[in-house]
């Protein structure tokens, strides 16, 4: 029998969903679960086989076990001693062929804020900034040894009911993360002693927000109290890719979560998405993305009547 650690803090409502009009997910921002894989119920969102919008991180080590994951509608193969570091907002569906063996960890990053000494901008919670893609971690037999002695001390914490719970659990959480951070040489020295990172993470987070209203990078440099050229060039140095790529990716990615976890029309989603014309965002979609979105859907639909089949 399991329990969730939640508080009665502020949230962020998240588009309703098939699998959370299902499950009644915690919808505090405060949150953290462990459980291992070969103990999670079929009901779980896990392992129900729904789709799912994803509200927190969530990471999974396959010990073993056979499958994929699907991330935004992209499979990766399920392979032994893999970890697998997922971000809110990714649709995340998973198809176990066997029984599993691992661990599941979900937990939104006010928990470390609120619990931790932890510092933003240092790991891969932060550079995973508009949840785009999935990290992919190949654990070595050092490792495994590392974490294992680590989530065995986690999920001792979370059946229990300690003294100080809560921060034993998030100092053991930010340990883990530091670990994957490491091993996806992550430039930690760089990232905390520069001040053109939080620019960039104020960037992403204006574009998380109003990227329905604000499409051009003009907008957010004027936000930001910077000229556009100093963000473009700021923005691709940290992340390799322009402004304007960002806002592009972020629109093009949110109209494909749309049409994959809801039953709503183009021209539905082309106004969810702050565009008055349905074929300027057509237009807009094929240009970005390099298919019109009716191929899109349409090759979500044959993807979902071969999954049924088999």
């Amino acid at each position: 029998m399991s329990s969730k650690i939640l508080y009665d803090t502020s949230t962020e409502v998240l588009p309703e969903t098939q699998s959370s009009r299902k499950q009644s997910r915690p919808e505090k921002t405060t949150h953290f679960e462990i459980n291992r894989l070969e103990t999670i119920s079929n009901d779980h969102p896990l392992l129900d086989g729904l789709q799912e919008r994803l509200q927190y991180f969530e990471i999974v080590w396959m010990q073993e076990g056979n499958g994929c994951i699907s991330i935004d509608a992209l499979q990766h193969p399920f392979g032994n001693n893999m970890i697998y570091c997922l971000t809110p907002g990714q649709v995340r569906h998973c198809c176990f062929q066997q029984n599993p063996k691992g661990y599941y960890i979900s937990f939104s990053q006010d928990f470390l804020y609120r619990w931790a000494t932890y510092t933003m901008g240092t790991t891969w919670l932060d550079t995973q900034i508009y949840g785009v893609g999935l990290s992919v971690i190949s654990a070595d037999e050092d490792m495994q040894l590392e974490i294992e002695d680590l989530m065995t001390k986690m999920s001792k914490e979370y059946i229990n009911h300690y003294l100080l719970r809560s921060e034993v659990l998030a100092g053991l959480l930010n340990i883990l993360v530091i670990y994957f951070s490491r091993r996806q040489q992550i430039r930690v020295n760089e990232l905390v002693q520069s001040k053109e990172i939080e620019l960039v993470q104020r960037f992403i987070s204006l574009v998380k927000v109003q990227f329905r209203t604000m499409k051009f990078v003009a907008d957010y440099a004027s936000e930001l109290c910077v000229t556009a050229n100093h963000l473009n060039r700021i923005v691709k140095k940290i992340t390799g890719m322009p402004a304007s790529s960002h806002i592009q990716q972020h629109i093009i990615m949110e109209a494909k979560r749309q049409a994959l976890h809801s039953n709503v029309s183009m021209k539905e989603i082309a106004y969810l998405l702050g565009f008055d014309d349905h074929s300027h965002f057509s237009k807009y979609f094929k240009n970005n993305s390099g298919m019109n979105f009716t191929s899109f859907k349409k090759g979500l639909s044959s993807e979902l009547v071969a999954d049924n089949v088999i």
